[in-house]
Parts: structure tokens; C-alpha cells; sequence
């Protein structure tokens, strides 16, 4: 309990208050948000690589993982044998150009992002999260500065994402036309028949087994819905015989908005791309923002409610 001193009538009574239910620590590696003890999600601050996997896919600056208040974990974190660059949510453009070269954030390469500091950790009484920068660099040239906003709500659970990408030279970054990258969330390697042998580059449709679906607000699915433009998307399926679902709600001061969405047909990954139809500049002076609603679920996700929190959120400025 918290002790607060108030005057009155020249008296000092001491009323009781409730301390928030949701905690953010940091850690030599990492940064991780509770809610009433239980793990909510974890931000990457180092390179850790799991054994097996190539050094090439290290990566920091990206949060897996993300649970269910049943602590039933939602995303996944290097992949194997296939896309080991991904990274539970992360942001990245697959096709940019700087200066006249290509480059590629998506995947290991030249271009990569790595996490650079922490700005601040916040527990308040109903809600905790951080700030952090991120670098996208080009070799070792810091091509854009990120910042990270994040915080989980104490009453309802609900993660606030906010990123905003800010040049760090004179010259404009140019986000190439393509049918994916930006905002994405990678979903637990269980949504596999076989995470070691099925679903991987060339693999034969028949080897998948649809063990989590894709919703969107317009009620289409990754079999109909790939570029699309809905309000919001929901990946959902059983994991560890339980059902669970995690969604991704933008909010309508983005760019672009409603964007595209990029829902992979084979795999538990999707991502919100602006850049479908024409490609854009974050130019020097005008960071690109983003804002989205986290909502990591137990129990199969309800459209109803999830059009209402979507409104809810529209209204925040």
C-alpha cells in the first residue's frame, strides 16, 4: 500500500492508497513489463543468439516476448529453420534507398537496426512502459533515429506502441514501393505442423496446417485478405491446446491510414505496410509517427469487442 500524508484542518491524516499493478524493470539485457506479477512482454536491449542459430540473425530492439494474462507466450523469436530474422514485434522496412543505395532493414545485411539507449523507464499508478532509441543504420552510419514509446494500461491490459523514425543526416530516407515491411508481429512457432520441416521457403502448401487464422475488422482472412485496409488485424490460434489471440489496432493518425496489411498465406506473421502502392520519404524535420493498440488475449477474440476498443482508441489524440 502507499502512504500519502494529506493536511486538513491543520491535522496530517495519512490515507491509504493501492499501488499500481503493473511494474517496469530494466535489466542488464532487458526491459520487462509485469501486470500483477505476471509477464506482459520484454524489450531486447542486447544481441543474444540462440544456439543453432546463425550469428548474421543477431538483433536487438524488439519485444518478445509478449503473453497472455495465462501467461500463454504469443510470439516467437528466431524462427528455425526458416525467416530467423524475425523477431516477435518489430519494425522494419524490407526496401529503402538512401543516398542511391538500396537498403534492406528487414533482413540481415548491411543495413540493420540495433537497440542504442535507454530514455526513461515509467511506473505511474495505472499504467508502466519505457522509452528507448533505436538506430537503423547503413555499416556503421545512422541512417534514421527511432524512438520507442510503449505502456501497458493496469486496468485493461492493453500495450500503447508508439514509434517515431527521424532522419539522422540531411538526407532523406526513401521507403520503396513493396508488397511488405513496417509494423509486425511474428506469432508462436506452435502455429506450425512441424516448426523444423514445414513452411519454409518453397515448402509444398500441403505441408501447412492452418493452426492459427487471421482476422480482420472486414471479416477477411489471410486467404482473402492480404492488402487490405481494415481497422484492425487479429492473429489467433491454440497454443498448448489453449486459444489465444494477439491484435494490432493503428491508430488513424498514421500515415496513410488505413494502411495495407501484408498477411502471410503459410506463415504466423503479419505486418502493416504503407508502402504498397507508392513509396514515401521520411524526410529531414518530419518524423514518420505510428501508433498502435497491442491487445494479447486469452479465448477466442470477439469482433464486437475488438470494434469497440478500435473506437475508443480513435478518439485518443
Amino acid at each position: 500500500m502507499k502512504l500519502i500524508p494529506v493536511i486538513a484542518s491543520g491535522l496530517v491524516i495519512t490515507v491509504t492508497c493501492a499501488l499500481a499493478n503493473v511494474r517496469c524493470e530494466e535489466n542488464q539485457h532487458h526491459i520487462v513489463i509485469t501486470r500483477n506479477g505476471k509477464h506482459v512482454l520484454t524489450y531486447h536491449k542486447t544481441v543474444q543468439i540462440p544456439s543453432g542459430i546463425e550469428e548474421k540473425y543477431g538483433r536487438s530492439g524488439f519485444i518478445h516476448p509478449i503473453s497472455t494474462p495465462s501467461g500463454k507466450i504469443i510470439t516467437d523469436d528466431y524462427p528455425v529453420p526458416h525467416h530467423s530474422h524475425q523477431h516477435g514485434m518489430f519494425f522494419a522496412w524490407k526496401k529503402a534507398s538512401f543516398e542511391n543505395e538500396q537498403l534492406n532493414f528487414w533482413e540481415p545485411g548491411h543495413a540493420s537496426i540495433r537497440h542504442e539507449q535507454v530514455l526513461k523507464i515509467i511506473n505511474q499508478e495505472h499504467a508502466a512502459g519505457f522509452r528507448v532509441e533505436l538506430a537503423h543504420l547503413l555499416g556503421k552510419q545512422h541512417i534514421l533515429k527511432e524512438i520507442w514509446t510503449v505502456k501497458i494500461d493496469a486496468k485493461t491490459g492493453h500495450i500503447d506502441f508508439r514509434s517515431d523514425q527521424m532522419c539522422a543526416t540531411h538526407s532523406s530516407l526513401t521507403v520503396e514501393q513493396h508488397h511488405y515491411g513496417g509494423m509486425a508481429i511474428r506469432g508462436n512457432r506452435q502455429w506450425f505442423k512441424d516448426a523444423h520441416t514445414s513452411a519454409g521457403k518453397g515448402a509444398r502448401k500441403d505441408t501447412f496446417i492452418e493452426a492459427c487464422k487471421m482476422i480482420t475488422s472486414e471479416g477477411l482472412s489471410q486467404k482473402n485478405g492480404n492488402h487490405s485496409r481494415p481497422d484492425w488485424v487479429c492473429m489467433t490460434g491454440k497454443i498448448d491446446q489453449a486459444p489465444v489471440s494477439i491484435t494490432l489496432i493503428p491508430h488513424p493518425s498514421n500515415f496513410r491510414h488505413p494502411q495495407h496489411v501484408r498477411l502471410h498465406p503459410d506463415m504466423p506473421y503479419f505486418c502493416y505496410t504503407p508502402m504498397v502502392n507508392e513509396r514515401f520519404k521520411i524526410a529531414p524535420g518530419k518524423p514518420l509517427v505510428s501508433r498502435f493498440r497491442i491487445i494479447a488475449e486469452d479465448g477466442e477474440p470477439d469482433a464486437r469487442t475488438l470494434n469497440s476498443i478500435q473506437k475508443v482508441y480513435a478518439l485518443i489524440e
